[in-house]
């Protein structure tokens, strides 16, 4: 039997810690399966509830592997070209025949990404299926999310124990807002685990220079 990868990222939003881009590997065949273990688009699930269906996942023949991208490395390249990096030695290490995913680009774009990812990996394109909402429609893909969600959590559980709770990183939280205030009136700069180069951040800073906030 063939093997079908699903791709799928955490993070990709967020202005506080990495970006985890993941890949969950079956055997075709069993894709069904793994809804009727629970997998589903990790942002329709509680924090445990996620752990507790990826544990149930990890019992099936299913394998998975991520790749975890730091602030530092964000802010020296281009988010997508560093998705695409990412997705492309996930399908290395699966050798599937089949990927699905959840494209980081916007519907225009799919089919030059997809491109892209072929001449990467040398898979052919017709063995890439990428659309919006994949989480929800596929489920390997799913399960790509929840690993992808699990393992961007523990990252942030860890920085919350060493910068204190800084929310779970994404710019609309004010934890994360009242974080990057307090960081920046005490050192006079953004965060170590601060995306910089996000555009919230510098109109925040821009705001602090100049007194207004």
């Amino acid at each position: 039997m063939g093997i079908v990868l699903g791709l799928d990222e955490a993070g990709r939003g967020a202005v506080l810690g990495p970006l985890v881009v993941a890949g969950v590997a079956i055997e075709e065949g069993k894709e069904k399966i793994l809804w009727d273990l629970g997998a589903r688009d990790s942002k329709s699930l509680a924090r445990p509830k996620r752990k507790k269906i990826l544990r149930t996942l990890w019992q099936e023949d299913l394998r998975g592997r991520v790749v975890v991208i730091p602030p530092a490395e964000i802010d020296q390249g281009n988010l997508t070209v560093l998705e695409l990096q990412a997705m492309a030695g996930l399908i290395r290490w699966g050798r599937p025949e089949k990927v699905v995913l959840d494209p980081p680009v916007g519907p225009k774009v799919i089919t030059r990404f997809c491109w892209a990812l072929s001449r990467e990996t040398g898979l052919p394109k017709g063995a890439l299926w990428a659309f919006p909402k994949a989480d929800k429609k596929n489920p390997v893909v799913a399960a790509a999310s929840i690993l992808a969600k699990v393992v961007r959590d523990g990252y942030m559980e860890v920085l919350r124990q060493k910068f204190g709770d800084v929310g779970w990183g994404y710019p609309g939280e004010e934890k994360v807002q009242k974080f990057i205030e307090r960081w920046f009136r005490e050192h006079e700069e953004l965060p170590p685990i601060c995306r910089k180069r996000w555009r919230s951040v510098q109109c925040f800073s821009l705001l602090k220079l100049q007194g207004e906030v």
